[in-house]
């Protein structure tokens, strides 16, 4: 089925003349990593080396910084169960 579905795409961006480049390309992966993203199964998780630098930050002392540390921490927010 996986195949089948690489196939329908490949076919729709060679009708709308899209090329590929082969060296960006990761095909038949189980895991990738996308704009910041690990997409599996599914799922789609922060990349971890993203939620390091932001667990691994020193308390703010300043109100510029505490407001950037909750902006950080807010876009992450959806990634964590209810």
């Amino acid at each position: 089925e996986h195949i089948r579905h690489i196939e329908e795409v490949c076919a729709l961006l060679h009708e709308a003349n899209f090329k590929l480049n082969v060296d960006k390309c990761e095909i038949a992966r189980t895991e990738i990593l996308f704009l910041g993203h690990v997409i599996k199964a599914g799922t789609i998780k922060p990349d971890p080396d993203n939620i390091r630098g932001l667990t691994e930050t020193h308390e703010p002392t300043s109100a510029e910084e505490a407001f950037r540390f909750v902006k950080a921490a807010e876009y992450y927010r959806k990634f964590i169960p209810k």
